[in-house]
């Protein structure tokens, strides 16, 4: 009896210990969850934001992997702290954001993900130059239809946007091809531009083969372009 009572603890033990250490389990933090922009332009920089709880009230770190071997990890924030992160993408395409939470005992959560495409894809019409398109204008008359834009004279450049467009740019490229300059810019409907002042030849490259370059920025700061070729006549 002497010898069984000792075995009969130490069996009672090994099932009970387990059995209150894993009551005690360190448990991961809750699948994150991530908002930002979906569409955008290669280059610019985009802020997401991400935010979980972890069921023991630990604190935590998030980790975000931008899709293109770029990762970020964030300092350590109480459970339910929102943080955010910032990353721009260097070349065209879609890319899958992964974010983790960790907490600071070393349990990691389940990926939350969000795809975006570079550059930023919009429906056509929802962001396009009306006028000059496909014609001859004379003085800004549309006098005879064609493919393509031959301009003779001044002309109102129309831009044709979607309802929460707030800012249209004109832009010419600069004589030395070393980019574009802003002619004009817009802040209400009709998006218009009245190209009628002859610039500097040395500056600006606003006759002859040239192109229009139209850019505008809705009221979360996406940006839609567009460009057209056209042959343009002073007179």
């Amino acid at each position: 009896m002497k010898k069984i009572l000792p075995l009969f603890v130490a069996v009672l033990m090994a099932i009970t210990i387990p059995i209150q250490m894993n009551a005690h389990a360190n448990a991961p933090p809750e699948k994150p969850t991530i908002t930002g922009p979906t569409d955008g332009e290669t280059g610019k920089t985009y802020t997401y934001t991400a935010t979980t709880t972890d069921p023991d009230g630990d604190k935590i770190f998030y980790c975000f992997n931008w899709g293109d071997g770029n990762e970020f990890c964030t300092d350590t924030v109480n459970s339910g702290e929102s943080v955010q992160a910032s990353h721009s993408w260097s070349e065209d395409g879609t890319y899958v954001i992964t974010v983790t939470a960790t907490d600071d005992k070393g349990a990691t959560s389940e990926p939350a993900t969000l795809s975006v495409k570079m550059p930023l894809s919009t429906p056509l019409g929802d962001f396009r130059l009306a006028k000059p398109r496909h014609g001859i204008y004379i003085f800004g008359i549309k006098v005879l239809p064609i493919i393509g834009q031959i301009v003779i004279g001044d002309i109102n450049v129309v831009v044709k946007a979607k309802d929460d467009i707030t800012r249209v740019e004109f832009l010419l490229p600069m004589a030395c091809g070393c980019g574009r300059e802003i002619m004009h810019v817009d802040t209400a409907p009709p998006f218009e531009w009245e190209w009628n002042q002859d610039y500097d030849d040395n500056e600006i490259k606003d006759e002859g083969f040239t192109e229009l370059y139209v850019r505008g920025y809705d009221s979360q700061y996406n940006e839609y372009t567009e460009a057209i070729t056209l042959y343009k006549v002073k007179l």
